[in-house]
């Protein structure tokens, strides 16, 4: 019996099921068209309560689903702002056309209201032909700057050399969440003052099922402050880290403090029974970074814009 195609909006429990279809993707291509399951988790857990406290609408609001019976056979959706993306089952692919339709209709902003202009950006790896030639037929233009999708084999012997003065620490010890808030917050935004509240968008990654706080690396400082981090999520049905986020003080920068809670992450998931580690880098500079530590991309994202 033949089942027919049918599209939805994104309901409470929908998440589980998402999860399984991604997971399912991997084991058949690695994700050849999709997120990895890990990326889908950050983004509901971290990037969606930070975009909603500072007054954007919950991602969930613009998801769509498609369905075979009751088969996951595409997803369609926006992460911030007027970026959107799309997860497809191979064999489906003549889908895509109507999801792009959909997310011009759903996801796209207003840029100027004046000339009622709206913008939407949807993304697409280098080496995905149908997609972007679907893209370039639409009017969309590529941009110049990508996402580097990096993996790294677990299959060697980490050593880390820790700069004098500085330890390797976690999250499963007792350390400070204001301090641990921190120092993310100004690898990101520099500009920023020292803040002394901690947001409830951070409350959120610990609820995370694959958050683990011993995956949650800090480097700390001879003085107890905290230098540089990263998050790992590790998924333990595909053994498989995913970094996200990393980043270094700018007090402490052009120490290799970065390199090490690289390494180390790399060290506990491999010690964890994980056999690759995978992370994003936006543009040149990022890459040699993550390029440095053992990864190599194998593939680029670019974001596709049009505006209309």
């Amino acid at each position: 019996m033949i089942e027919l195609i049918k599209k939805r909006n994104y309901q409470i429990g929908d998440y589980t099921k998402i999860m399984d279809f991604l997971r399912e993707m991997y084991e058949i291509n690695k994700n050849q068209h999709c997120w990895l399951p890990s990326r889908w988790e950050y983004a509901e857990h971290l990037v969606n309560p930070l975009y909603v406290e500072r007054g954007d609408f919950s991602w969930e609001n613009f998801i769509q689903i498609w369905e075979e019976g009751e088969k996951i056979v595409g997803v369609a959706h926006k992460e911030n702002g007027p970026n959107a993306f799309i997860q497809i089952r191979a064999g489906y692919r003549h889908l895509e056309k109507e999801m792009i339709k959909w997310i011009e209709e759903n996801i796209a902003e207003f840029i100027n209201n004046k000339k009622k202009e709206r913008k939407i950006i949807i993304w697409s790896n280098d080496s995905d032909t149908y997609r972007n030639n679907l893209l370039k037929n639409h009017g969309f233009k590529k941009s110049d700057v990508c996402n580097y999708l990096n993996v790294q084999d677990l299959d060697k012997e980490y050593k880390i050399n820790v700069p004098e003065g500085y330890i390797i620490r976690s999250m499963s010890e007792d350390i400070d969440l204001v301090k641990r808030y921190n120092v993310i917050n100004k690898a990101f935004h520099p500009e920023d003052d020292y803040k002394e509240k901690v947001p409830h968008s951070i409350f959120q990654i610990m609820k995370a099922p694959m958050y683990r706080p011993d995956l949650d690396i800090v480097i700390e400082d001879k003085d107890g402050y905290l230098a540089s981090s990263c998050i790992v999520w590790y998924d333990e049905r595909l053994k498989i880290g995913m970094f996200e986020p990393v980043g270094t003080h700018p007090d402490h920068l052009r120490k290799g403090l970065g390199r090490v809670v690289l390494l180390e992450g790399l060290k506990r998931l491999k010690n964890l029974g994980a056999r690759k580690a995978y992370v994003e880098s936006y543009g040149d500079e990022r890459y040699s970074f993550y390029k440095s530590a053992g990864f190599i991309s194998y593939d680029r994202d670019y974001p596709w814009v049009k505006t209309f």
